[in-house]
């Protein structure tokens, strides 16, 4: 593993020919107030609600109890539930105190909270934090080189933020849409009920247009507008404090859905008798993707932690190498032994291995049945069509039912990411080619699903 003397901070140029406005002119955040994180022992900013404070570090210890009890997973989200507290809400945790540098992107400048010292496999940093009113989110680029935040103080930032693909998952793209958009609402708590609806509108369809293939994004925006969309003569700091009270809300919600999958996952793996349990997983699956609590992971050990005799692989998943890069590093954090593969050498695999179940997770549920996920799922569901039904094992997929659309849905949108993503995965080279067609997921036929999972049961195909 790479061990930078000094830790990296990387923020790609935006994209050419941005359209919308709130991506184009609030988009890059802004250097405000003095840059720096407060660390233990600090007193809580002025304006921070103490009981908001208090929901979160109960909230925190709630969920690393939940995690514990349905996957034996307490030491895989933190060594103890005021780190949990503190490492994911940003709660009366021990911070460096390292300086907010600023680095240039194109005409903008995007403040960076360096972290400590580069990643290690015992070390634990959540996806998002909350300090005060900003959002501190963790860069997954340099994961696991170095561990690097950014700092977004309104929904305009996440946005931004969203379209560098600094974070990736539905689930927790959910919740720093949800969060970002409560801070808008307290950034323009002093402006009239028309600009400050006008400016949350245009902030909600930035985040929609940064992960089109994210349902859950959606999903979260839905319910933040349900709650913004206040009176003409609401004052501004109620809708602040609703907007905040339903982002807490969110983020408490897939928590406990993440945790219940994570339980059904583990009693739906087969259960082979004269060797050990062998899983595939393909594309990111633990708490980088899920925000606060993984679903996949946690299941796995949770298996592992009843005796159950685990063989996992785990495919590098090109072109941004999310296997390679996140999933190796949780399951290493976990102390859940893994083999890396190239995405290319699953069909080897499966020809070789008794591969019990590949696990995927979804950013989409149509009302169809059909899914989207992971780019190279459909290739390996295909592989799998391919084996005699004997040979070929199940293919499960989970997602919260915030990423399940309401019937009568439009068509899984496209969602195709910038070139220069390829060749920063995968060579940090310019590309030689003409150009990159980049899709970040793939659509899997609903018949090619043997389970589909969510926080309300397991529902089986109709061909097993």
């Amino acid at each position: 593993m790479a061990t930078p003397s000094t830790p990296s901070s990387r923020t790609d140029p935006p994209p050419r020919g941005e359209e919308d406005a709130a991506a184009r002119t609030d988009a890059a955040p802004r250097a405000a107030g003095g840059g720096r994180i407060a660390g233990r022992g600090s007193v809580a900013p002025e304006g921070v609600d103490p009981g908001r404070r208090a929901f979160f570090r109960e909230f925190g210890k709630q969920a690393v109890s939940v995690v514990g009890q349905v996957a034996g997973m307490a030491d895989v989200v933190s060594r103890s539930a005021s780190a949990m507290a503190g490492g994911v809400f940003g709660l009366d945790d021990e911070r460096t105190e390292a300086g907010t540098r600023f680095i240039r992107s194109g005409q903008r400048t995007a403040p960076a909270v360096s972290a400590a010292a580069p990643t290690a496999d015992g070390a634990f940093r959540s996806a998002y934090r909350l300090a005060g009113d900003e959002l501190v989110v963790l860069d997954q680029r340099g994961l696991p080189d170095a561990l690097d935040e950014v700092v977004a103080r309104r929904g305009s930032d996440v946005a931004y933020y969203l379209r560098l693909g600094l974070a990736r998952g539905g689930t927790l793209l959910a919740q720093l849409a949800a969060y970002g958009l409560a801070l808008t609402a307290t950034e323009r708590v002093s402006f009239s009920p028309a600009e400050r609806g006008h400016e949350l509108r245009r902030t909600e369809q930035a985040l929609l247009e940064a992960r089109p293939s994210a349902h859950a994004v959606r999903w979260a925006v839905q319910r933040m507008r349900e709650v913004t969309i206040a009176p003409a003569d609401a004052p501004g700091d109620d809708v602040a404090a609703r907007a905040r009270a339903e982002a807490d809300a969110i983020a408490a919600d897939l928590g406990a859905a993440q945790a219940t999958i994570a339980a059904t996952i583990a009693t739906s793996l087969p259960q082979p008798s004269d060797r050990p349990l062998t899983v595939l997983l393909h594309g990111s699956c633990g708490a980088l993707a899920g925000g606060l609590v993984g679903a996949v992971i946690p299941a796995l050990a949770q298996l592992r932690d009843d005796g159950r005799a685990l063989r996992l692989f785990v495919t590098e998943g090109r072109p941004f190498m999310d296997g390679a890069r996140l999933t190796a590093w949780e399951l290493r954090q976990a102390d859940l032994p893994h083999q890396l593969i190239p995405d290319a050498a699953v069909a080897w695999l499966l020809a070789r291995e008794p591969v019990d179940a590949v696990l995927l997770q979804a950013e989409w549920i149509a009302a169809s049945g059909d899914v989207a996920a992971p780019l190279g799922s459909r290739g390996i569901a295909q592989l799998i069509a391919s084996l005699a039904v004997e040979e070929h094992p199940q293919l499960i997929v989970s997602a919260p039912e915030a990423a399940r659309e309401g019937d009568g849905g439009v068509a899984i949108p496209e969602d195709l990411r910038p070139g220069d993503e390829f060749a920063a995965y995968l060579a940090h080279v310019p590309l030689r080619a003409g150009g990159a067609l980049v899709p970040a997921t793939d659509v899997v036929p609903a018949a090619a699903i043997d389970l589909l999972i969510t926080e309300t049961g397991a529902q089986r195909s109709s061909r097993r």
